[in-house]
């Protein structure tokens, strides 16, 4: 890889692997539990009282800016500023090192994940003037990254379980990467949860802008609370040497790990830069149901030990989100959860690849009506659920609402792109799925494609029957 343009690189084919088959793996740093508290008037009065006992009894001056460390020295802070009412023996040490040079503990099978900071600890009793010492500490080290980024030149799997192997471009974006590449991939949901990038070089998380998925607001802390806008970056960001491993972060509250690793990059006189998939073995994770690598990890452990334990595994698997269109087998024990659907990843890629780009800013949501639906799309119903009205929704979006069958009423709303284009910087050909010389379709605008060739095989294939159609597809 020699070019310093991301859009330039060559292809590259990577790996994608979950530890499914190696067993349960917990992270080794120790669990603290924090106890949440809310500071009211009285609270805040006693708190106050407390750490001025504390000054009075160390002789040291309330407005002193060191704190005592979990070891019990009090020592000053090389860049986090405590709140005057917090002594900090709650924190972790590391919010006493300078984040300039701080060097990132590693977790999970040795990456460095989640910045490289865990467990961590919120202080309610922070607000938006003073941002937590894990925020103000993790702002850095984003900082620390996007100098490093702004300096790059960016010029055997049979052990795993559950493995993909595809060929690729290093310029797709991480935001195609994620939405149109790995989500079909895996038989996964598109827009319905939160995902984040991990850079195992140096813990550094890269994710959507605004995503307002329900697992981002309520398990971010899971992800590393801060992550930098994958919008603008793409694999070769992160990505530069044969070898290279990055991990894949999706839903945050189930938790499902990937590890991606760079197994060869192609000469770019040699590639095409189209979406290509290669081989592959392990049938589609359940989506949903409470089930993520470690979790699932174990309800296979336990079908392979006894048919009650299979048929479990299969009630789970069938009443995932990703399973609802599927029919359950007619005896569990004949299932076989490691059979690969090579041709329904390859067209779910490409099914994902002739659409518009997701909506992160507008997720999916499961909706069960309490009200009449005059009422469940009154804006303030719908701005609780979206975060915004059907009203201000951006210029050539909607919101869209599709019943679930067999759940009484119940309904998938998110947004998504009718007339809206996708931006040529952050989509991929149509047809092939490379980000490279993108044009959009002369007739109707909202495809795009890297040659004449590319767009005349994707006209006889399907775009002649939506072509010039205002709708989303």
């Amino acid at each position: 890889m020699t070019s310093s343009k991301p859009a330039e690189c060559g292809g590259n084919t990577l790996g994608m692997w979950r530890h499914i088959s190696t067993g349960h793996c917990a992270r080794t740093a120790t669990a603290r539990t924090a106890t949440a508290m809310s500071f009211g008037l009285d609270a805040a009065e006693d708190s106050l009282r407390a750490w001025l006992a504390e000054c009075d009894r160390l002789n040291i001056d309330p407005r002193d800016p060191r704190r005592k460390t979990p070891a019990g020295h009090l020592q000053l802070p090389k860049f986090v500023k405590f709140h005057l009412l917090h002594p900090g023996s709650d924190c972790d040490e590391i919010f006493w090192q300078d984040p300039s040079t701080f060097t990132p503990r590693r977790g999970r099978n040795g990456y460095v994940d989640s910045s490289g900071i865990y467990p961590m600890n919120t202080q309610r009793l922070y607000t938006s003037d003073i941002p937590l010492p894990e925020i103000q500490f993790i702002n850095a080290l984003i900082d620390r990254k996007l100098a490093q980024l702004a300096q790059l030149d960016i010029t055997d799997l049979s052990r795993h379980r559950y493995w993909r192997r595809v060929r690729l471009s290093a310029g797709l974006p991480l935001s195609v990467f994620a939405d149109k590449i790995i989500t079909p991939l895996w038989g996964w949901v598109r827009n319905l949860h939160a995902h984040a990038f991990h850079d195992y070089k140096g813990g550094a998380l890269f994710g959507p802008k605004d995503t307002n998925a329900i697992d981002a607001s309520v398990h971010l802390g899971k992800a590393g609370y801060a992550y930098i806008p994958e919008e603008g970056f793409s694999i070769a960001h992160i990505l530069q040497k044969e070898g290279d491993v990055i991990g894949y972060h999706y839903d945050s509250g189930d938790n499902w790990w990937v590890d991606i690793k760079l197994e060869e990059i192609a000469p770019r006189d040699t590639s095409t830069g189209a979406v290509v998939v290669l081989d592959g073995a392990g049938g589609y994770p359940p989506d949903g149901e409470s089930s993520g690598t470690f979790s699932w990890a174990i309800q296979l452990r336990k079908a392979a030990q006894s048919p009650a334990g299979k048929r479990n595994a299969v009630k789970v698997l069938f009443g995932a989100t990703n399973y609802q269109d599927k029919n359950p087998p007619l005896d569990p024990l004949d299932y076989d959860f490691d059979l690969s659907d090579l041709e329904g990843m390859r067209k779910a890629i490409r099914d994902a690849l002739d659409s518009k780009g997701s909506l992160h800013y507008a997720s999916k949501k499961f909706v069960t009506p309490f009200a009449p639906m005059d009422e469940m799309n009154s804006d303030s119903s719908m701005l609780s659920r979206l975060g915004r009205t059907a009203r201000n929704m951006k210029k050539g979006t909607a919101v869209s609402q599709t019943p679930v069958p067999g759940h009484g009423g119940m309904f998938l709303e998110e947004g998504v792109k009718l007339t809206r284009k996708d931006k040529p910087t952050n989509t991929a050909c149509a047809n092939c799925g490379t980000p490279h010389d993108l044009k959009a379709c002369s007739r109707c605008g909202q495809r795009y494609y890297c040659g004449k060739d590319s767009q005349r095989a994707h006209w006889k294939e399907s775009h002649k029957m939506i072509c010039g159609k205002s709708a989303q597809k």
